[in-house]
């Protein structure tokens, strides 16, 4: 009899391909990032070369995944996803407001996961040291 699949690993592969770093899947799972390769590598599931750059794609521009977690237009001006599609969606940002993800992830940038909130109110509701 096969061993059951565990599917806490497919999900957290999936989560990987997605754009995720070992690291980041790990903090999703509470393991560490070398428990995480070590768990991908023994279900035999491809990693990428350490110079992939995760992207996506809106509106026919190119956005790719930066050190900083947000996905950034890769020509032209150098504008974050989630302020682009912010405001090709719903208008101008006003000035001294902040778009923020609503489920805290940064490269979830559909309109439906958006909000924008004064920078005060995103500072006192988000900001972990407030």
């Amino acid at each position: 009899m096969a061993p059951k699949r565990n599917t806490k690993y497919d999900n957290a592969y999936a989560r990987y391909l997605s754009g995720l770093s070992l690291q980041q899947v790990g903090d999703e799972l509470c393991i560490t990032r070398q428990s995480v390769y070590e768990g991908f590598k023994l279900r035999g599931f491809t990693l990428r070369s350490p110079n992939f750059q995760p992207e996506q794609w809106y509106d026919g521009k190119k956005f790719t995944l930066r050190a900083h977690g947000y996905l950034e237009l890769t020509t032209g001006p150098r504008t974050l996803m989630h302020r682009y599609v912010w405001t090709k969606e719903k208008g101008p940002i006003p000035r001294g407001w902040d778009v923020h993800h609503v489920d805290n992830c940064r490269t979830h940038n559909g309109i439906e996961n958006l909000e924008c909130l004064p920078k005060a109110e995103h500072t006192r509701k988000y900001s972990p040291h407030n």
